[in-house]
């Protein structure tokens, strides 16, 4: 118990996340790496941004994000831009080709919006029963539709907002789209052809996984990626759904680093040993019978003789949809259905072909799926997960607190990519996730293992996620509310554990000229300059050229019979 005064000002209960045997740890780690050489002669103390868990990792300065900063660097060599003061980066747009913004269910008296007239009355598409937004997307649009994906309802008080399937599905689709980029990439290393060729390229990666897995060789194929697509195939169907579980079963979580190291390994003559292929999953884990088998046990779905139980057969639409996509935002209602029904024939049929034992029994517990006896029978409340354990109003049995039917909440998804590309680089890293998505990651002060100044139990508001009383429907009693954060402070204790590597590893600083791009200092002076310039009429040569260009362009694009 941690114990918290409830007096105002100040509110001293605060996020504690950790508990102080893992700072004592995270401090001697930090306090080994605190210089880092720069040369011979030289040492400099870390950033102070970086002597604790950072919000953020920085490339250049946290060293498992070298690979990435080596190939901007090679990137302006090709672009011939090595002496532009510019700092670069890769960037992603905030939104893509697939709106999924869909109105929730609100009840008739919650709504403010029904009187007002900029709400159109006689818009019966999708309004009805729903919180007007100006731009929810139409369920018709939707790539994940009811009534298998619910949408966001708020009408009754057992209702929980944050209980939802639709930031899991996030990680599902991300995860998929990853795959079937890896596909691509694998298709062009084996068969060295630049073409966009979908069914075969998902074929080859389909042939590469089963040689990873039976230990096969496979000519031109890079084992590495291999590790990698398994990853986030465990993303999509995790290992455990139960609050701390881990969502990647053990020797895949391992298989990225260990790759990576084989690959890197030099015998005696200075001679790869595994050259560029790196080793199978047999060759890695051959002192470790159980691991390997696990591993076996999970793939052993997707390579079912049998097409109509073979759980590869219900992902493949999905990477064929994605793959012929190809990123496009011209999407019709015909390519919008598609997508749907591949996302749903993976939410039905592939997630209960992976859980059944043979393909055709039953899943047993712990699967969400436990007594589904056909994929046909895969229904909302399977994908919505369990944010807080209770007590089955019909059948009586207690419920405990799991995760989605598939997927990981979204920050953990961004954890394992993180892992996965430190692993590259970095032989320590195992590329895990432990499940957490209770109430403490909306708001850590409502923590209910938090006492009062006198070691008595808080208010039941100051322990509510939403901060009233009265939450016991949608947000579970206070017994259940304390078996979910001792998990949860399991789970954060864990994740906290297994991201270490990456933010005690520390980069010996770039270069002057490097570390000088986008300084803040020279960038204002030469606003100022610019700006003198300006008022003085003075044109810079770097307009002057520009000006050129633009003149020489607008020569081109006319007929060289009307310039004569």
């Amino acid at each position: 118990m941690q114990n918290a005064s409830t007096s105002y000002p100040p509110r001293n209960h605060g996020k504690i996340l950790m508990g102080q045997e893992q700072v004592d740890d995270w401090c001697a780690d930090l306090a080994s790496t605190h210089y880092v050489k720069v040369d011979r002669c030289r040492y400099a103390a870390i950033p102070r941004e970086c002597r604790g868990v950072p919000h953020q990792t920085i490339p250049g300065v946290h060293a498992y994000l070298d690979d990435y900063e080596t190939a901007l660097e090679r990137s302006r060599e090709l672009l011939g831009v090595q002496g532009h003061a510019t700092v670069d980066s890769l960037q992603a747009l905030s939104f893509g080709p697939y709106a999924e913004r869909l109105a929730p269910y609100v009840s008739e008296q919650a709504d403010p919006t029904t009187c007002k007239s900029f709400r159109n009355p006689d818009d019966k598409t999708h309004a009805d029963g729903r919180a007007f937004q100006a731009d929810a997307t139409c369920p018709d649009l939707g790539i994940f539709r009811e009534p298998l994906v619910p949408s966001v309802a708020i009408t009754a008080p057992q209702d929980n907002i944050f209980a939802q399937a639709q930031p899991f599905l996030a990680s599902v689709f991300g995860a998929a789209a990853a795959i079937a980029r890896h596909a691509r990439t694998a298709y062009r290393l084996g068969q060295s052809d630049d073409a966009p060729r979908p069914r075969e390229e998902v074929a080859f990666l389909h042939r590469q996984l089963t040689s990873f897995h039976s230990g096969e060789p496979m000519d031109h194929v890079n084992h590495y990626l291999s590790a990698s697509v398994m990853v986030l195939l465990n993303v999509l169907f995790p290992a455990s759904h139960a609050m701390a579980g881990a969502v990647v079963r053990e020797a895949y979580a391992r298989a990225p680093a260990l790759c990576a190291a084989a690959i890197r390994a030099k015998d005696d003559k200075g001679f790869a040993v595994h050259g560029r292929t790196g080793p199978t999953l047999p060759e890695l884990f051959a002192d470790r019978p159980d691991v390997l088998e696990e591993a076996q046990a999970f793939w052993a779905p997707f390579v079912r003789p049998n097409v109509s139980t073979n759980a590869w057969a219900r992902l493949e639409p999905l990477l064929l949809a994605l793959l012929e996509a190809d990123g496009s935002y011209d999407n019709g209602v015909e390519t919008l259905d598609a997508l749907w029904r591949a996302n749903d024939t993976l939410l039905r049929a592939a997630a209960w072909y992976v859980a059944s034992p043979d393909g055709q029994h039953a899943p047993s517990y712990p699967s969400p799926l436990a007594g589904v006896r056909s994929w046909t029978q895969v229904r909302s409340d399977h994908l919505v997960p369990v944010f807080v354990g209770h007590v089955h109003p019909v059948t009586g049995k207690h419920m405990p607190a799991r995760s989605s039917l598939v997927g990981c909440m979204p920050m953990g998804m961004q954890q394992i990519l993180h892992l996965l590309m430190g692993s590259a680089n970095d032989p320590r890293v195992i590329v895990q996730y432990a499940h957490n998505y209770g109430s403490l990651i909306y708001r850590p002060s409502a923590a209910p293992d938090i006492l009062t100044s006198k070691n008595r139990e808080r208010s039941s508001k100051a322990i509510s996620v939403v901060n009233v009383e009265g939450d016991d429907a949608a947000f579970g009693t206070r017994v259940e509310k304390l078996k979910v954060c001792k998990l949860q402070r399991a789970a954060w204790a864990t994740n906290l554990d297994l991201v270490k590597p990456l933010c005690t590893r520390i980069a010996p600083p770039l270069p002057d000229k490097r570390r000088a791009r986008g300084d803040r200092g020279a960038v204002d002076f030469i606003k100022q300059q610019k700006r003198d310039l300006d008022a003085a009429g003075v044109h810079t040569k770097q307009e002057h050229e520009a000006a050129a260009l633009f003149h020489q362009a607008v020569l081109d694009s006319i007929p060289r019979a009307a310039q004569n």
